[in-house]
């Protein structure tokens, strides 16, 4: 079986946190503040991060699917392990809606859904097809890539002359109360307490031991480059980064060198499309592979386009515009009913569970 390097585990970590969290910008409710929300929210991820990697070394050789019989029994167990890979599938869903709502809106407006949402999930669904390790090469791919376009990014806005540090004032006008309503519980969630997506392919990397490391590193770096992406667009923009529903591209559409380098929106398009594309792939694999190991089938693969089905099913069906999406499915219903109890307080119990199991009871 093929074994990512831990060089892999940390570009494909990287990338899948900053997933669609690029283009959307980050912690706009906390409006001049939204950097630090993303330092202290990266904070409170390091520690979900830490969760999850130590119930790894707890239960050494297998992936988040099989911890839960190992520790709770077959019966409660194997239940509570499903859900997790068909959070997986409405997750790509929900991916899929972000890449037809930015798309429709940016780029391609007259395109049906359909169309765009179906392309996407063909490639995902390809390229799921040929397992970790061809993720693992794309990472490697992508992550020079995206630092490419980083520091050019960075490179032009300077040299335009658009950004003003004094927009980043007052800091702290209104308190921690606005940050700290950024980062929890919504900031360490997304994107920091998604990886755990990224639990069912610790087993398949060259050494297990480094694991925790490379991704502590990931997270702190991708947690800082989305706290940079924050500040330059506050610098540029001051209060009006709220309003803004696509920050990073309105803010690339502010380059302008001589009249010759101009609206080079299409940065923010890579962005958004290499990203989320890496963390639909991941996604999707991961389910594939929880389904598989849950019911004891012997390949994977056979699973990946059943999967890629309902991911776009769902991707088309579950919002109809950007509002519906964001606004009412995610803040109101994901957020408090999904993502909290299964990347929070589930694994928060199993780690009580384990340790107990191991530390206690065998004593």
């Amino acid at each position: 079986m093929y074994k990512i390097s831990s060089y892999q585990l940390f570009v494909i970590t990287f990338i899948f946190q900053l997933g669609t969290t690029v283009i959307f910008g980050f912690g706009a409710a906390a409006d001049r503040d939204a950097w630090l929300a993303q330092l202290l929210s990266m904070c409170l991820g390091l520690l979900v991060i830490l969760l999850y990697t130590t119930l790894m070394r707890m239960n050494p050789g297998l992936t988040l699917v099989q911890w839960f019989p190992a520790q709770f029994g077959r019966w409660i167990g194997v239940p509570i392990a499903f859900l997790y890979p068909l959070l997986f599938l409405y997750h790509v869903g929900r991916i899929l809606g972000d890449v037809r709502d930015m798309v429709s809106t940016t780029i391609l407006f007259n395109t049906p859904y359909l169309v765009i949402e179906g392309v996407f999930i063909i490639i995902i669904a390809y390229c799921a097809f040929g397992g970790i390790e061809i993720i693992g090469r794309l990472g490697e791919i992508i992550f020079p890539l995206v630092l490419l376009m980083f520091c050019i990014q960075v490179i032009l806005l300077f040299s335009s002359g658009v950004m003003h540090i004094n927009n980043l004032r007052p800091v702290l006008k209104d308190g921690w109360a606005p940050i700290w309503k950024v980062a929890f519980p919504g900031g360490m969630t997304q994107p920091f307490a998604e990886s755990i997506v990224l639990s069912m392919f610790w087993t398949d990397t060259k050494h297990p031991e480094k694991v925790m490391k490379v991704t502590v590193l990931a997270t702190i770096f991708s947690g800082l480059m989305i706290a940079f992406w924050d500040i330059q667009c506050i610098s540029v923009f001051g209060g009006l980064f709220s309003h803004f529903l696509y920050p990073l591209y309105t803010l690339l559409g502010m380059i302008s060198i001589g009249n010759f380098i101009e609206n080079l929106q299409i940065f923010g398009v890579l962005y958004f499309f290499s990203t989320a594309f890496l963390k639909s792939t991941l996604t999707i694999l991961s389910a594939s592979k929880g389904f598989q190991q849950l019911t004891g089938m012997k390949n994977y693969r056979v699973l990946t386009i059943p999967a890629s089905v309902i991911a776009l099913i769902l991707g088309m069906t579950m919002s109809k515009n950007i509002s519906e999406h964001i606004y009412l499915h995610f803040l109101k219903i994901v957020l408090p009913y999904v993502w909290i109890p299964l990347l929070l307080v589930v694994p928060a119990i199993l780690l009580i569970v384990t340790w107990f199991r191991q530390k206690v009871f065998k004593k």
